[in-house]
């Protein structure tokens, strides 16, 4: 995967699979503007990919706010010229069995997860429009293998999958849209979300045998923003270890 002279903008870049798919798409020869609500921390992604002799600027973002994904995009081509990638990392995870989610909780998860994905995308194809480009979301297994009190979470994620084939049929041509669809990942904010029995529970059922971590999730949605998938759009890549065919 080349990304030589292409720009990128990646939300959810300040940790995790955000902060992983950045610094990957710069070492392929990528510029990247670093987006995220934690500011401090998608300074440091792009600080980062400087130190290695790459090119990245950062900047806060909230993506339940049309404004800031507009500013981002803005940012992007004015600092690094017209935008062609843009990885929508972005979200939280809260859980509650349904019956006992609590209704502003609910509202901020979809917000956070699908809305999100709304404005990132309705922004990055005005961006795009009459040159082309490549946009790629995180989903989640849960999208269609759901686990118990993930209600809020599952369903935004679902969204998720139907706003991808819409935006891939309403894009094309010359804009691919595509989402990738984690299982458990060893990153911060799994971390945060779950005891290590959890993660020793899937690496016993997972095929592979463990939990993803960030860079295994970047590699993919990285390959759907490359020339190498340009033949590629509309598609939810389970990226997984094999957990979602058992």
């Amino acid at each position: 995967m080349d990304f030589t002279g292409k720009v990128a903008l990646i939300t959810g870049a300040a940790s995790g699979i955000g902060r992983a798919t950045a610094e990957l798409f710069a070492i392929r020869g990528g510029s990247v503007l670093a987006a995220d609500l934690n500011e401090a921390g998608a300074r440091t992604t792009a600080e980062r990919i400087r130190a290695s002799g790459g090119k990245a600027e950062s900047c806060r973002c909230d993506v339940t706010r049309s404004a800031d994904i507009d500013a981002a995009v803005i940012k992007a081509q004015q600092a690094l010229g017209p935008l062609d990638v843009l990885v929508h990392c972005a979200g939280i995870l809260k859980s509650h069995p349904l019956e006992d989610t609590p209704e502003d909780e609910w509202r901020h998860v979809v917000e956070v997860n699908l809305t999100g994905a709304f404005l990132a995308t309705k922004a990055a194809m005005r961006a795009m429009r009459g040159r082309g480009g490549a946009i790629v979301h995180i989903a989640s297994r849960m999208a269609i293998r759901v686990k118990e009190g993930h209600g809020a979470y599952a369903a935004a994620k679902a969204g998720i999958l139907q706003l991808t084939q819409m935006a891939a049929l309403e894009g094309a041509p010359p804009i691919r849209v595509n989402c990738v669809l984690p299982g458990f990942v060893d990153s911060p904010m799994t971390r945060t979300g779950y005891r290590q029995d959890a993660f020793d529970g899937w690496n016993k059922v997972c095929p592979l045998g463990r939990a993803a971590v960030p860079d295994d999730i970047a590699k993919a949605m990285l390959f759907l923003a490359s020339e190498e998938a340009a033949f590629i759009t509309g598609v939810a890549l389970p990226v997984d270890g094999g957990r979602t065919i058992l």
